[in-house]
């Protein structure tokens, strides 16, 4: 996993994805800014991560090699007259082919029902896959279900690959995920158990967070999964200094290895 996809999970998850099909989201979260705008994320005193705003809008995330500081690949987002993400196509920095594009839809509550992505290979379309969102009472992400292929023009389902239950707590924070995978029988595996804790202060990407993307408005400062077949456990720990408004300024990851990088937030205001 390169070092900006592995930082997308540390401040928004705690731990490193177990599916890069799996997104979630928790009531249609969507990048409007409120508060401190982030602007860069640095690594040892080199740009990883650069965000870009039209008004109150994200419209681009860049994302750079620690070690050449050259871009590697960045994100373009697009908006409807609701100010609600319809599309996030990821470019290669190389040539700005697209490597992949997201299809979001709503429903009349705002609310994230899908999101459907085709990757590339050479300019042509490689496969397919979608995600399906259940929501509670309260509008607190339960479910998510994953398929391989595309949904058929009359309304038949793509083929479970594996869905994600949730457990939140009345504040927002993800307390809990479980991740099933479906096997060759078509019966659902637990295949892992990850919990989380949160510090009381303000995560910067709490507004900024692609659709389909869990977050929690607390930062993490554990996230420990249990992997059920193996019954082997990982745990990564977060530390954090913080400004006068409580948000993050600098954050501490320590892996399970007990490896220790630092990561520093800068802001537009």
């Amino acid at each position: 996993m390169k070092l900006k996809n592995k930082l997308s999970a540390m401040l928004i998850f705690g731990v490193v994805a177990l599916s890069s099909c799996e997104k979630v989201e928790r009531d249609a979260v969507n990048p409007v800014v409120e508060q401190s705008t982030i602007s860069h994320i640095m690594a040892d005193s080199t740009e990883i991560t650069a965000y870009r705003f039209a008004g109150e809008q994200l419209i681009q995330v860049s994302h750079y090699n620690k070690k050449s500081g050259e871009v590697e690949r960045f994100q373009k987002y697009e908006y409807d007259s609701k100010n609600k993400v319809t599309k996030v196509n990821t470019h290669s920095s190389n040539n700005h082919s697209v490597l992949s594009e997201a299809l979001f839809s709503y429903n009349t509550s705002g609310g994230l029902t899908k999101a459907a992505t085709a990757y590339f290979s050479n300019n042509a379309v490689a496969y397919n896959t979608y995600s399906t969102f259940e929501y509670d009472s309260n509008k607190n992400l339960q479910k998510i279900n994953v398929f391989e292929g595309e949904e058929k023009a009359d309304g038949s389902a793509g083929k479970l690959k594996s869905y994600t239950v949730f457990e939140v707590l009345p504040n927002g924070n993800y307390t809990q995920e479980k991740q099933y995978i479906i096997d060759d029988k078509g019966n659902a595996q637990l295949y892992a158990t990850t919990t989380y804790s949160y510090d009381s202060n303000n995560n910067p990407f709490y507004k900024t967070a692609e659709p389909g993307t869990a977050v929690s408005p607390n930062n993490i400062i554990s996230a420990t999964t249990l992997i059920n077949s193996s019954k082997k456990e990982y745990t990564y720990s977060y530390a954090y200094t913080y400004d006068e408004r409580g948000y993050p300024q600098t954050q501490t990851v320590t892996n399970p290895d007990g490896k220790r990088e630092t990561f520093t937030y800068l802001y537009s205001n």
